[in-house]
């Protein structure tokens, strides 16, 4: 019996069953609001981003989704989180991948990762 969600990611509708860690936030250049009666008042709203880091490793068989490709042309991709177990949340967000970084060496396994910037969505 598991006790503890995981969150399970696809790009444009592909599991990446090769996915070893994934981070998303909902992130927004907020600006503080100071006065000199009130010092700090509160915040100025700004808008909102879904981001998303994630590392993949490489199979013998190549790449499960071309990351690179989507990078360089620019292209609206679609990332799904959900969160497995019982009930779990999802999350939908349109938007394009930013950088992708390749790692290897001695004794590790090769990996793949992607940054991604996408419209706001919260896990429901």
């Amino acid at each position: 019996m598991g006790l503890y969600n995981q969150i399970y990611l696809k790009m444009n509708g592909v599991l990446l069953a090769e996915n070893t860690t994934i981070e998303s936030a909902l992130e927004a250049d907020v600006q503080d609001v100071f006065t000199i009666v009130r010092n700090w008042s509160g915040i100025t709203p700004a808008p909102i981003v879904r981001s998303a880091t994630g590392s993949n490793v490489i199979p013998l068989s190549g790449v499960e989704f071309n990351f690179e490709q989507k990078m360089m042309d620019f292209e609206l991709v679609g990332l799904g989180l959900w969160e497995g177990g019982l009930g779990g949340k999802s999350c939908l967000s349109d938007g394009y991948i930013t950088n992708v970084p390749r790692s290897a060496g001695v004794g590790q396994t090769t990996t793949i990762s992607f940054s991604f910037r996408g419209t706001p969505s919260a896990f429901e």
